[in-house]
């Protein structure tokens, strides 16, 4: 198989997905490569942040940043849906659980969503407990306050999400291959991009005018980067409990928002920064509550992909990892009895900068990437994926972010000198 397209897009994802459609729509001969989902939850093939039933959105961000990326996300969810006719997005709300100490962050964030026209109302800890029976907000430094989202806030479905991304670019004239990337080296003759393919099924070459990379956390590992390139990018484990609920529980859980917890404390496995999901529906028929970790000392870095194939089959959490999430649960629903747990696990790819690297490469306009969800890049998405698509083209900039923020960093750039945390290790972890 030798075609010719515009754009190749290497990754099926969130991030690539979404540029894939908003490229199609532009008029762009696009097509994205990307392996199928895994046949089962227990036998992983291939590597992505998006195999789980849910990912929490909102509006509502520690900085401008973020909040701008989610918000312009969420306001085309709605959209989406009904374009693609694929339904993955459920309004349940969304509740921030701050620490009275960062009064000063609080009000910035809240003057912030004002002017943005976003709702939020403020709730003490005995007003949570009253609306939300069986929730205890965690005893936070100075006394915890609640930041409640009602309105295009929840959680959405990131498989069914990239499924909506993929059919609106193929609607558009998009082509979709489910195949792997096994390499990507630039024809200086042709002036072309050679993207050679492997994997279970057929393989063969794709040639292209412009490359966009949204491979996640193997781009320094796969092979789609110009040889010594490699990106300031960092691979961690992140593990989560699934708490199976039944009967009455279930029906008092499932009134719920979404949960985050945002500790400032820098308390290594004491610090109480945490999420938690209300009840869904698994593929196995059970109905599950999911709890995470925010970015507490107990994750792991993998530093080589053979590390991270490795662990993401196993899908293992350890027990000083189960004991710390456990905990959590003890602490904010003291009354629930799981009648079983499960695991479902994460690798998530931190910035050193904290926010998504997109941009040109060894300033190749022809090259350009996509990366770098650092946990949550799955509400901000199609934004993320437009302006991906943007640079792509080579249009005018619009966003009130500027360009700059997203300038991906080379590795080299990136290290410390020492053994220090990086910032993306220090809290608060929950909220970005």
């Amino acid at each position: 198989m030798v075609d010719l397209y515009e754009v190749a897009v290497v990754g099926a994802g969130m991030f690539g997905s979404a540029a894939a459609k908003h490229l199609s729509c532009a008029g762009a001969d696009v097509v994205v490569i990307g392996p199928g989902e895994p046949e089962s939850d227990t036998t992983v093939s291939a590597i992505g942040a998006y195999y789980d039933e849910a990912r929490i959105s909102r509006r509502l961000g520690w900085d401008r940043v973020w909040g701008t990326l989610d918000t312009r996300s969420l306001e085309r969810f709605r959209n989406i849906e009904i374009e693609s006719g694929i339904c993955f997005f459920r309004e349940c709300g969304s509740l921030v659980l701050m620490p009275r100490s960062v009064g000063e962050q609080m009000s910035i964030m809240l003057r912030q969503c004002e002017a943005d026209g976003i709702e939020i109302e403020r709730a003490s800890d005995k007003v949570i407990r009253r609306e939300f029976p069986g929730l205890r907000p965690p005893p936070l430094a100075g006394g915890t306050e609640g930041l409640l989202e009602r309105k295009q806030a929840g959680y959405l479905n990131p498989r069914r999400l990239v499924e909506a991304q993929l059919a609106l670019s193929e609607a558009a004239g998009g082509t979709l291959v489910r195949e792997v990337v096994t390499a990507v080296r630039k024809d200086a003759e042709a002036g072309l991009w050679r993207l050679q393919l492997g994997g279970p099924g057929q393989t063969g070459e794709i040639s292209a005018q412009k490359v966009l990379v949204a491979t996640g956390a193997l781009t320094n590992y796969n092979s789609v980067l110009p040889a010594n390139v490699q990106l300031a990018l960092h691979a961690f484990t992140e593990p989560n409990l699934l708490l199976e609920v039944v009967g009455e529980q279930l029906a008092r859980l499932n009134r719920l928002p979404t949960v985050v917890t945002v500790d400032p404390l820098d308390s290594g496995n004491a610090n109480m920064s945490m999420y938690l999901v209300p009840p869904i529906r698994y593929p196995d028929g059970k109905w599950y509550m999911r709890i995470g970790p925010g970015m507490q000392p107990i994750v792991r870095e993998l530093r080589t992909a053979d590390e991270a194939v490795a662990w993401y089959r196993q899908q293992k959490v350890t027990a000083e990892q189960a004991e710390f999430l456990l905990a959590m649960m003890r602490m904010v629903l003291p009354g629930l009895k799981p009648a079983s747990l499960a695991v479902s696990c994460c690798i998530i790819e931190k910035t050193v900068s904290g926010y998504p690297y997109i941009g040109h490469i060894n300033d190749d306009e022809s090259l350009t990437v996509a990366v770098g969800g650092n946990g949550h890049g799955g509400r901000g998405s199609d934004e993320i994926g437009r302006l991906a698509a943007t640079l792509v083209l080579g249009k005018r900039w619009e966003s009130p972010i500027p360009q700059e923020v997203f300038r991906p960093i080379p590795a080299h750039a990136g290290l410390t000198g020492n053994r220090e945390r990086q910032k993306f290790l220090s809290p608060p972890f929950g909220l970005s």
